[in-house]
C-alpha cells in the first residue's frame, strides 16, 4: 500500500538551496515525489537567529510505514550534515519533519502524526498551501487553506524565485 505523505524541510545555515534540493533527491529514493512547493524564506521561528531559513513542503507517495520513513529521513539529516542538540529552536543545516501521514494520527514517543505544531506556522501552511489547500487536517477537520487563514504566526514569509 502506498501513503500519501507531506513532508516539511528547512535549512538557516550554509547553502540553503542546495541543502533543500539534496534531501529532496534524498527522499524520492522512498518513494514517489508527487508535489514540491516553491521555496520560501522566513525569519526564525522560536527563537533569535540572524540566519533566515528556506521552507519547502512536498508530497511523496511511499511504501514505508511512519517509524521506518522517520529513520530514512533522520539519516538524510544527518548524512547532509545535521547536528542535534537538545537545548531548543536552535540554527541547522536541514530540518525534515513528517507533517501528514494519510489521515493517519499517532503518538508515539519518536514520533507524533499530525505534527503537533504545523497549523500555527506560516513556514509551514503557506508552503503546504501551494501544493494542497484542500488538504484536511485529519485532527482539526479543517483544509489547509482554512487552516493558513486562521493561523496567528505574524512572520513575514516571501516566496524565493
Amino acid at each position: 500500500m502506498k501513503y500519501s505523505v507531506v513532508i516539511g524541510l528547512g535549512a538557516n545555515l550554509g547553502n540553503r538551496k542546495n541543502s533543500i534540493d539534496s534531501a529532496i533527491r534524498a527522499i524520492r529514493k522512498h518513494g514517489e515525489l508527487v508535489s514540491r512547493s516553491s521555496i520560501y524564506e522566513t525569519s526564525a521561528w522560536g527563537y533569535d537567529s540572524q540566519n533566515n531559513y528556506y521552507n519547502v513542503c512536498v508530497e511523496l507517495k511511499t511504501a514505508l510505514e511512519p517509524v521506518p520513513l522517520l529513520d530514512e529521513l533522520l539519516k538524510i539529516e544527518n548524512e547532509l550534515g545535521r547536528t542535534r542538540s537538545h537545548s531548543g529552536y536552535e540554527d541547522r543545516l536541514i530540518d525534515i519533519d513528517i507533517l501528514l501521514f494519510g489521515n493517519r494520527i499517532e503518538s508515539l514517543s519518536s514520533l507524533k502524526i499530525p505534527h503537533p505544531h504545523f497549523h500555527n506556522r506560516k513556514f509551514v501552511l503557506v508552503p503546504m498551501n501551494e501544493i494542497m489547500q484542500n488538504r484536511v487536517h485529519p485532527i482539526f477537520n479543517k483544509t489547509i487553506n482554512e487552516l493558513l487563514n486562521l493561523c496567528l504566526d505574524s512572520t513575514q514569509i516571501r516566496k524565493i524565485g
